[in-house]
Order: C-alpha cells, then sequence, then structure tokens
C-alpha cells in the first residue's frame, strides 16, 4: 500500500479548497475621477483572497515621471488596501521602456510575466505590454508554465492586451495561441486594455476582456451597458473545478458571466 505524504494530503486539501478573487479592469488611459478609488472600496467590501489588476495602473508613458505616478497612486490608493495579496498584469501604459519595466517590478513586487497555484488552480500572467502579437518567447513561456502547471484546474491565463480577440472572433483555430489554450486545457482567459466588457468562448475556452475600472469609455458613450460599456469588477468563485464569475457594475447590476454574448448581454436564458 502506498504510503500518503503530508504533501499529497496538502496537494488534496489546496485541490478542494474554495477560494475568490477580485479582477480589476484598467484604470488609465485616462483615469476619470474617483473611478477606481470607489471599485477598490467595492472589492475590499467583498472581502476576497487575493485581487488581480489586469494592468495600466497608472498613465505612464513617459520615463521621467514614472517613479512618481506610482508613489501618487500607492499614496492615494494601494496603500489602503495592503491586507490583500494583489497580483498584477503588465499594462501597456505601466511598461513601455526598460527604465518602466525595472521600475514596474519593483513597485508591484512581481516580474512582468510570472505563475503561480492557489487554492488548487493555476495561473498564468503573461507580458504583451509592448505589443499587440506574443511573441515566440512568450508562447513558450506560457507553453512551459501551463505544462509545469499539469492537472491542475482550473487554469486562468492573463494578459493586457486580447491578442486574441480577432482569432476567436473569426474561429481562427490555427492561431498559435488559440492553440495553446486548447492543447493545455485552459479553462479561462482575461484580458483587458479595449476599456469594454466581452465574453466569447472557442472550444471549451471562455475569453473574457474586462472593460474599465477608471479608464475614459469614449468609444461607448452610444453603447451603453448592453454593449459592455459600463464601470465594473469581476468576482471569480473557485471551488473544485467549478468557476463562477459575476460581473459587478461600480455600484449597480451584479450579472452572471453566462448572461454575455459575443453581442453583449444577453439576460439570463
Amino acid at each position: 500500500m502506498k504510503k500518503i505524504s503530508r504533501r499529497d494530503v496538502l496537494a488534496g486539501l489546496a485541490a478542494t479548497s474554495p477560494c475568490r478573487f477580485a479582477l480589476i479592469g484598467d484604470r488609465t488611459g485616462r483615469a476619470q475621477g474617483d473611478v477606481y478609488e470607489r471599485v477598490w472600496a467595492e472589492v475590499a467590501a467583498s472581502k476576497p483572497g487575493f485581487v488581480v489588476s489586469i494592468g495600466d495602473t497608472i498613465e505612464g508613458l513617459n520615463d521621467a515621471t514614472v517613479e512618481a505616478e506610482w508613489d501618487a497612486i500607492e499614496k492615494s490608493t494601494l496603500k489602503m488596501y495592503k491586507t490583500f495579496p494583489f497580483y498584477h498584469v503588465a499594462g501597456n501604459h505601466d511598461v513601455w521602456s526598460e527604465k518602466s519595466e525595472r521600475v514596474y517590478a519593483a513597485r508591484t513586487g512581481r516580474p512582468v510575466r510570472y505563475s503561480f497555484e492557489r487554492g488548487g488552480a493555476g495561473f498564468v500572467m503573461l507580458d504583451n505590454s509592448r505589443s499587440d502579437a506574443l511573441s515566440d518567447a512568450e508562447l513558450a513561456y506560457c507553453d512551459r508554465e501551463l505544462t509545469r502547471l499539469g492537472t491542475l484546474r482550473p487554469k486562468f491565463v492573463f494578459l493586457h492586451r486580447p491578442s486574441w480577440l480577432i482569432p476567436v472572433r473569426l474561429g481562427m483555430g490555427a492561431h498559435p495561441f488559440v492553440r495553446l489554450m486548447e492543447k493545455h486545457r485552459v479553462d479561462y482567459v482575461f484580458s483587458g486594455h479595449v476599456h469594454q466588457f466581452l465574453s466569447l468562448e472557442r472550444a471549451g475556452v471562455r475569453y473574457v476582456m474586462i472593460g474599465s475600472s477608471g479608464g475614459a469609455m469614449d468609444r461607448g458613450v452610444k453603447g451603453g451597458y448592453n454593449e459592455g460599456w459600463f464601470y465594473h469588477w469581476l468576482d471569480v468563485a473557485v471551488s473544485g473545478v467549478k468557476v463562477t464569475v459575476t460581473v459587478q457594475e461600480l455600484a449597480g447590476r451584479r450579472t452572471a458571466l453566462e448572461e454575455w454574448g459575443p453581442g453583449g448581454y444577453v439576460g439570463r436564458r
């Protein structure tokens, strides 16, 4: 009879332990009033186990002001929520140069790409801050980390720009990133950047573009809520292999991810 090690016991407990995390969208470009601060207040009140930012925390794009901008957001907002483990994804407003990458790593405590395990689930954070396309090196890193995470379920992949958007919309299954997600049976891919909420599904992989948590939404003035133009954050609950994603409008409606389709809000079906 095989002896069960303490590590096996702990791994089994992790695989069945529920976890919840909040996913916050872009704060910039062009942060709007106190929206980001109000999003954080709602997130904190919901008491998640940890928080993920999809990127664009500072306005950035200027090496001369990058330190001061991180100082400002830390002082005004982030320092108040240090009790929550905080995982960052590098956005194009956060990282655009070698200096900004060094500052980003120092201020967030995270490199631009990394992976981790939590509650029996696997998480991979990718970096496409400086290009819409994913380089061969980035794809190789993703493949390697998803392989390392092995049979952990569910699996989540995060990247700031939705490099998957056109391939998934057009059903381009040969796209290397899409193939990689299907190869490793990834459950959810989360991105931001566009400031519009969108949910698509292909071959069992759910692709979600979280919208604005503070960045401007000029392009969505006419589209409004039903087309995904509203301030919000996501509440993600993991229990075993089951994932429940709730879309939380700022000070407003709570909807299930299943109420959203390729064309926007469709309601309960």
